[in-house]
C-alpha cells in the first residue's frame, strides 16, 4: 500500500511540471509552444508590428519637438521683420523733415546693423535645427512634410528678410549720399569711373545731376559709362545732354568721336557721317580727329 501510495506522488509530480496541452497554440501565452508554421508567422508579424509601433511613436515625438524649436525661430524672424517695417516707417517720416537727419540716420543705421546682427543669430540657430532634422525627415514616410518641401519654406522665409534688409540698406544710402556736397559725390563718382566700377560710378553722377554739380560733365561720364558698357543708344542720349548744357569743354572732341562710334556701331551711317565731319570741321588737330580721318 505504501509503494503504490509513492509511485501515485510520483506520477503526479512529472505530470504537474510539464506544460498543458491545453495551452499548445495559445499565440498569447507569455511564451507559446506547440505552434503550427502559419502560427510561428503570424507570431513573428505580432512582434514586429509591435516594434515598429514603438519606432513609429517614437519617431512622432522626435518631430514634434523639432517642429516646437522651427516655430520659436519662426516667431523671432517675424519679430524682426516686424522691426524692420517699424524702421522704414521712421525713414518715411524722416523724408518729411530734411534737416539736422544726420544723427538720426546713424541711429537708424546702427540699429540696422544690430539687427543684422541678430538676424545672422537666427540663421546659426535654423542651419542647427535643420541639421538635427534632416537625418529623421528622411526616415518618416510621405504622409509627413518632406525634407525638400521644409527647405524650400526656411529658403523663402530667408529671403524675405534678406530683401527687406537690402531695400533698406539702399534707402539708407541714398539718403546718407543727398546729405553730400555735390563737389564730394562727383569726386566719388570719378573714382569709381576710374576703377571701372560703373554701376556705383553711373549711381553717383545721377545724383550730382540732382545737385546741379557739373551737370554737362557729369553727363558726359555717364554717356562714356555706356559707350565702355556697349549701350550705344543710352550712350548718345547722354551724350546730347551734355553738349546741349555746354559745347566747350575739354571733352567735347571725345564726346563727339564717341557719338561717332556709337552710331557706327548702330548701324546710322548717316548720323555716324555727321557727327565725323563736325569733329573733323571744329577739332581738326586733336587725336581723335586724326583716328576719325583714318577710318570708313
Amino acid at each position: 500500500m505504501q509503494k503504490q501510495f509513492i509511485l501515485l506522488l510520483i506520477a503526479t509530480s512529472i505530470f504537474a511540471s510539464e506544460p498543458s496541452a491545453f495551452d499548445a497554440g495559445n499565440l498569447d501565452a507569455l511564451n507559446p509552444y506547440g505552434l503550427t508554421s502559419s502560427e510561428k508567422v503570424i507570431l513573428k508579424n505580432k512582434k514586429e508590428v509591435k516594434t515598429l509601433s514603438t519606432n513609429i511613436s517614437f519617431v512622432k515625438n522626435e518631430l514634434n519637438d523639432m517642429q516646437e524649436k522651427i516655430d520659436g525661430i519662426k516667431s523671432v524672424v517675424e519679430a524682426q521683420n516686424s522691426r524692420i517695417y517699424k524702421i522704414e516707417q521712421t525713414i518715411s517720416k524722416l523724408k518729411q523733415n530734411r534737416a539736422d537727419n544726420s544723427k538720426k540716420i546713424d541711429e537708424l543705421q546702427s540699429d540696422l546693423n544690430a539687427t543684422k546682427e541678430l538676424q545672422l543669430q537666427n540663421n546659426q540657430k535654423v542651419k542647427l535645427v535643420l541639421s538635427e532634422l534632416s537625418s529623421l525627415i528622411d526616415s518618416i514616410n510621405s504622409s509627413y512634410v518632406s525634407k525638400d518641401i521644409f527647405n524650400q519654406k526656411i529658403e523663402e522665409l530667408q529671403n524675405s528678410f534678406d530683401n527687406k534688409i537690402a531695400q533698406l540698406e539702399k534707402k539708407l544710402a541714398t539718403k546718407s549720399i543727398l546729405s553730400k556736397k555735390g563737389s564730394v559725390i562727383f569726386a566719388e563718382a570719378k573714382r569709381n569711373y576710374e576703377r571701372k566700377s560703373y554701376k556705383k560710378a553711373a549711381e553717383l553722377f545721377k545724383v550730382s545731376i540732382k545737385k546741379r554739380y557739373l551737370p554737362a560733365t557729369s553727363n558726359f561720364y555717364l554717356g562714356e559709362i555706356n559707350y565702355r558698357t556697349k549701350q550705344y543708344a543710352k550712350a548718345i542720349e547722354y551724350y546730347k545732354r551734355s553738349i546741349s548744357l555746354y559745347d566747350k569743354a575739354t571733352f567735347t572732341p571725345t564726346l563727339l568721336y564717341h557719338t561717332y562710334l556709337s552710331f557706327k556701331k548702330l548701324g546710322d551711317k548717316k548720323n555716324a557721317k555727321k557727327f565725323k565731319d563736325i569733329l573733323i570741321a571744329k577739332y581738326p588737330k586733336s587725336k581723335v580727329a586724326k583716328l576719325a580721318k583714318k577710318q570708313n
